[in-house]
């Protein structure tokens, strides 16, 4: 009896343990005193100020944020420089370095008010002359500066902006623009910095990294480091980390290298088995939408694709959920319109609206009068074509090979036969431009800023519109979306827009591929990335912690 007592005794000991060992927030060198005569007790932390933030980046050309276009550096580059607006988690705006904003009633132009409590590193006060200058750099107006902005384009619709006075920017737009607060997410240089003869330090190495941001440049080495310090004047909530230090890499491998030694705290996966860093203890992922999107595009000079139940029983008969599970390791979120599933604007109810279903599929194609021949069990029409169609995808892409024969063999079961063909990618995208393929299986990355205006108005018909799509309640739709007056107007013209995407399927939507950044599990606090700025919220992140009293 005395032996099976001091058994239980044991096995609760051995709980207890288990659950202290697992319980997080912890001080990387606690330990626990154990002791079988006095009681276990878990202290609760709170975050503390300090420590040091290891990341990296890819080498670069340049470290002026209007110019850049190495992506690892944009997003580092959220810590250091600000816009007058940026994405929320939601991918809609909140305020940044304006403090609130007032949209025309006609929707032709946008009052921001500024922060009045902003100051650069170096300590200046920021004001409009500062954003005033950064557009003008953008749209190239500015005398001796080099090069084209990669914000350029996304500011074609201004056709001016002027100071009211030091806090109030008046942006004017050629007609009513819906899309006028997202492309002010641009960041914003300050004036003083290269007036004067400095105006070519825009171009040349000795670009100062002076922003408004939650981190102010420490020391520089060239294409070795980066060192960053907290901006103990920042406007917003102060971070708690103390210090960044970036490292500067050859290439994202490298990066992903330096991760797993535990020489960076923060990677972005370079593959779709990141999942498998959630074995790893030490390791946190956290997935987000990415803007990756995959689809399949008909091409409507095939009459028989331009039958509208010929495109919903490929609607119904591919199992993109399939898909998703044994080729992308369910790292991707199905959709049936090209509309980022974190963003606003996205709708529920027309976003999911085909699920995989055989039985409608072959009842779609026999009341469209396409009959199984059973002699080699492809379906015909009255006039004796065969659906057959050739899949064109680009050759060296694992993933999308693995779906085109996927595809191909869900289409065999519902009596269409694909022919899939895997070309180069520079052979690849001739054909789509010539227009010389039935089926296309690809993948853009869509902007941030939402205009699906490339791929579906039929004025692109020979540019980017690949599929010759011309339908003109379309073409209303997505004029409409892009002249919305206010954000209301505009989400309610992205609802109906979305609707007659799904129920037309001039391309059936696959999926947008998942993402996620790798967290080392010392660097505590939540984490609320998105594919613009995987830092977002790093003002909440922590390294040291103190016990509750």
């Amino acid at each position: 009896m005395n032996m099976s007592k001091n058994i239980y005794i044991i096995l609760i000991l051995i709980i207890a343990l288990s659950f202290t060992a697992c319980s997080g927030q912890l001080l990387p060198d606690e330990t626990f005193q154990e002791d079988e005569e006095e009681e276990i007790v878990i202290e609760n932390y709170d975050p503390a100020e300090g420590g040091n933030l290891k990341l990296a980046v890819t080498r670069f050309n340049t470290a002026n944020p209007l110019f850049n276009s190495n992506k690892s550096l944009q997003q580092f580059q959220h810590l250091v420089f600000e816009g007058l607006v940026a994405f929320n988690h939601e991918m809609d705006l909140e305020p940044a370095l304006a403090e609130n904003w007032t949209i025309s009633p006609d929707g032709q132009s946008i009052d921001f008010a500024l922060r009045k409590d902003v100051r650069w590193h170096d300590g200046q006060p920021f004001t409009s002359q500062d954003v005033i200058f950064t557009f003008q750099a953008i749209k190239g107006t500015l005398k001796d500066l080099k090069g084209t902005s990669i914000y350029r384009g996304s500011l074609q619709q201004v056709s001016d902006m002027k100071a009211i006075d030091d806090d109030i920017v008046r942006v004017t737009f050629t007609r009513p623009f819906s899309n006028g607060l997202e492309v002010m997410t641009f960041p914003i240089l300050p004036k003083h910095l290269f007036e004067g003869n400095k105006i070519i330090t825009l171009n040349n190495e000795d670009f100062p990294l002076v922003g408004t941001g939650p981190y102010q440049l420490e020391g520089y080495q060239r294409m070795k480091k980066i060192q960053l310090k907290k901006n103990n004047n920042y406007w917003g909530q102060k971070p708690y980390i103390d210090t960044v230090e970036v490292l500067i890499v050859p290439d994202v491998e490298a990066k992903l290298s330096l991760f797993e030694n535990g020489d960076v705290d923060v990677a972005r996966p370079t593959s779709i088995d990141w999942g498998r860093y959630a074995d790893n203890r030490r390791v946190n992922a956290y997935e987000f939408v990415s803007n990756d999107y995959e689809f399949i595009g008909f091409n409507f000079r095939n009459k028989l694709l331009q039958n509208e139940a010929v495109r919903k029983a490929f609607a119904y008969g591919v199992d993109r959920h399939a898909i998703v599970r044994n080729v992308y390791l369910n790292n991707a979120t199905v959709t049936d319109v090209p509309i980022n599933p974190q963003l606003w604007l996205y709708s529920d109810e027309a976003g999911v609206q085909y699920g995989y279903s055989v039985d409608t599929a072959n009842a779609l194609l026999e009341g469209a009068g396409f009959t199984k021949d059973y002699v080699d069990l492809y379906r015909k029409n009255e006039a004796g074509e065969t659906l057959t169609f050739k899949l064109i995808t680009n050759k060296g892409n694992t993933l999308r090979e693995k779906t085109a024969y996927f595809i191909k063999d869900e289409m065999a079961a519902i009596g269409i036969k694909i022919e899939v063909e895997f070309l180069e990618w520079e052979d690849f995208n001739e054909a789509i431009s010539r227009g010389n393929f039935d089926i296309l299986l690809g993948g853009w990355e869509l902007a941030p800023v939402p205009d699906l205006t490339f791929a579906f108005h039929s004025s692109q018909i020979g540019g980017t519109n690949y599929i010759a799509y011309n339908n003109e309640e379309m073409d209303t739709l997505l004029e409409n979306a892009s002249r919305a007056r206010n954000r209301q107007e505009k989400l309610e013209t992205y609802q109906k827009l979305q609707f007659h995407i799904a129920n037309e399927l001039p391309y059936l939507s696959l999926f947008f591929q998942n993402n996620g950044i790798l967290v080392r599990d010392h660097v505590k606090g939540e984490k609320h990335p998105h594919d613009i700025n995987i830092y977002k919220g790093i003002e909440n992140w922590y390294i040291n912690t103190k016990i509750i009293q």
